[in-house]
């Protein structure tokens, strides 16, 4: 079975649920780290400018975070 994400791919954000300080739809980064639980599908992304200060992990939930491929 072929992983979902691997590292060095690259992502957009579509959707992101973080209540404090949300990464922007649009966004975009490289995939660093994926962790594929089924309770907890979070992805490490180093993010391009101007976001590249952030170090948020996107947690890929029912009704969380998402993402698209580009």
């Amino acid at each position: 079975m072929q992983p979902e994400f691997t590292s060095g791919d690259r992502i957009k954000v579509v959707l992101c649920t973080d209540e404090h300080d949300p990464v922007p739809a649009g966004a975009t980064g490289t995939v660093t780290h994926w962790n594929p639980r089924p309770l907890l599908r979070q992805l490490g992304v180093a993010w391009d400018a101007p976001h590249d200060h952030r170090r948020l992990k996107l947690t890929l939930t029912d009704g969380g975070d998402r993402v698209t491929r580009i």
